[in-house]
């Protein structure tokens, strides 16, 4: 099931919050320096970033359909084999849907 991420834990109109998770978060590592010419070749087609996110959303539960109030935090360091971005995600999953009338 694909989840909706937003950065606000306001609601879209007409929608609302049935049901909430306990908070997730993910850290993972984007290489900022340029990689060598045998590892650029096997990675050329991987999107660090996104596998950082993918792996963010799969902290959420399955029943969830979004995860709310996403933030976003980021730090950089340098070591002797590269530089590395330092990317965190924190949220918290719910499941949204349609507001009912009572």
């Amino acid at each position: 099931m694909e989840k909706i991420l937003f950065t606000t834990d306001q609601m879209p109109a007409g929608m609302e919050v049935k049901q909430l998770f306990s908070m997730i978060q993910a850290t993972g590592t984007v290489e900022l320096s340029k990689k060598g010419l045998i590892r650029g070749l096997i990675e050329q087609n991987r999107n660090e970033y996104q596998d950082v996110l993918d792996s963010f959303i799969s902290y959420a539960p399955t029943k969830a359909n979004a995860v709310i109030g996403v933030q976003i935090s980021t730090s950089a360091q340098s070591f002797n084999n590269g530089t590395f971005l330092y990317v965190t995600y924190i949220g918290t999953p719910a499941i949204i849907g349609d507001i009912e009338d009572s």
